[in-house]
């Protein structure tokens, strides 16, 4: 018999508790162009923090893994600098799942 490696699929990461909903869509529009090529080096540097909520044109709805509350509210005051709407930035907290067993 074979050794089947199709089913090696590597374990879902679980859900950060803490995240930063961006509207890439306002971004693109009202964001700085050194605010949206910081941003473009962010998505590709830290890829595994970014999770597409939504497919949209121009921009899709991302959220941003976080280490806390106070991380994602500097990130949220780091992209308004930029020229993000502030509507367009909301700060999201998740309640863990209780342990089984």
């Amino acid at each position: 018999m074979t050794k089947q490696l199709a089913l090696d699929i590597p374990p879902q990461r679980p859900r950060p508790a803490t995240m930063l909903r961006v509207d890439e869509g306002a971004l693109v529009q009202f964001a700085t162009r050194e605010g949206a090529y910081r941003w473009e080096l962010m998505r590709a540097r830290m890829p595994d923090r970014f999770t597409t909520v939504a497919v949209r044109t121009p921009g899709d709805l991302v959220d941003v893994a976080c280490d806390d509350r106070a991380h994602a509210q500097w990130l949220a005051a780091l992209l308004h600098s930029w020229g993000v709407p502030k509507a367009s930035l909301t700060v999201r907290t998740t309640t863990p799942a209780p342990a089984a067993g």
